[in-house]
């Protein structure tokens, strides 16, 4: 629009039927936007500002719902330890971090039967998002609610407990702290395979090579019971001093051989986790409630079904519905 131009409510309701957004919304004050040192990306490298952009509006548009949500129904207690980053000098100290979280989230030395539902019980919401670039796997916000938002299209259920555990791991070490760069990068992915595969556990279990050579069919029972990738599974082994790098260099070229870099044996016997706590908390609420929070946003049943795969039916009474001549 040109500058100085004001537009009519015709227009303005033509711009708001486009957004699937009520036309008060584009003048209601931005309580919930979000500043780059409470949202945790990957590396910059290959996200575009605009792609930046679009995440941040959905991840802005997310927290007004579940504001709104919160003043209705009560989540679960925020339970994340705070350990400082800063402060994590050397990989022994994250791991001891990890394990610490396990002890807080009582999780024992076992394998980690849903990572969703570790985060949800943690106080995190969990939510996928559509219609975003494949470059983004997932990202955090850091509010008084932590938002975890992962993209609907990364299907791989190890990627997915691996990008919560990432996530957790910028919830527990980065608050404040601006991430994405090499180090803060690095000591999220060792927490997160620590989280999964706590290294006493792994450790004993970890299937022993000899020389070069994979025990490959015994590697996949092994990933299966910790339902972490064979990727994983190497560079766990290798950071715990299991394997030389030249074994794990090894590891990684037949990998990348039989063209496992996304799709790996035994994935398709791994079910989906499926994060459950802000749809049924939407569920929950009367159809009176849920729209009234709608008007109150100023936000469409529509744009919440298209960005976040939440579609919640109305149940509209009989006797309701009248014919307009």
């Amino acid at each position: 629009m040109e500058k100085g131009f004001k537009p009519t409510e015709q227009v303005l309701e033509l711009i708001a039927n486009a957004l699937k957004i009520k036309p008060d919304f584009l003048y209601s004050e931005r309580k919930y936007a979000l500043e780059s040192d409470v949202c945790h990306f990957r590396s910059k490298k290959s996200r575009t500002q605009t792609l930046t952009n679009s995440v941040l509006a959905r991840a802005e548009i997310l927290n007004i719902i579940i504001s709104a949500i919160e003043e209705e129904i009560e989540f679960p207690d925020v339970s994340i330890p705070e350990f400082p980053g800063a402060e994590l000098k050397t990989f022994n100290d994250i791991e001891r971090v990890a394990e610490e979280c396990r002890r807080v989230w009582n999780l024992g030395l076992g394998p980690i039967s849903s990572m969703a539902k570790l985060a949800e019980s943690a106080g995190v919401i969990v939510a996928y998002v559509t219609g975003v670039d494949d470059k983004v796997d997932a990202f955090t916000v850091h509010n008084n609610r932590p938002v975890i938002i992962r993209n609907n299209a990364k299907k791989s259920v190890c990627r997915f407990r691996s990008d919560i555990g990432h996530e957790l791991g910028h919830l527990v070490m980065h608050e404040g702290i601006i991430t994405g760069d090499k180090t803060t990068e690095s000591q999220a992915d060792r927490f997160s395979s620590a989280l999964l595969a706590p290294r006493l556990s792994f450790i004993k279990e970890f299937p022993r090579i000899r020389g070069k050579q994979f025990d490959w069919n015994a590697l996949v029972a092994f990933k299966l019971r910790w339902k972490i990738s064979l990727k994983m599974c190497i560079f766990r082994a290798t950071s715990l001093g299991l394997l030389t790098q030249e074994q794990a260099r090894t590891g990684y070229i037949h990998l990348n051989s039989k063209g496992y870099t996304k799709v790996e044996p035994g994935d398709e016997l791994l079910k989906s986790e499926e994060p459950n706590m802000f749809s049924s908390a939407i569920d929950m609420l009367d159809d009176a409630t849920w729209l009234n929070i709608l008007a109150k946003t100023g936000l469409s049943q529509e744009l919440i079904r298209d960005l976040f795969s939440i579609n919640r039916p109305l149940i509209i009474p009989r006797g309701t519905l009248q014919l307009v001549r």
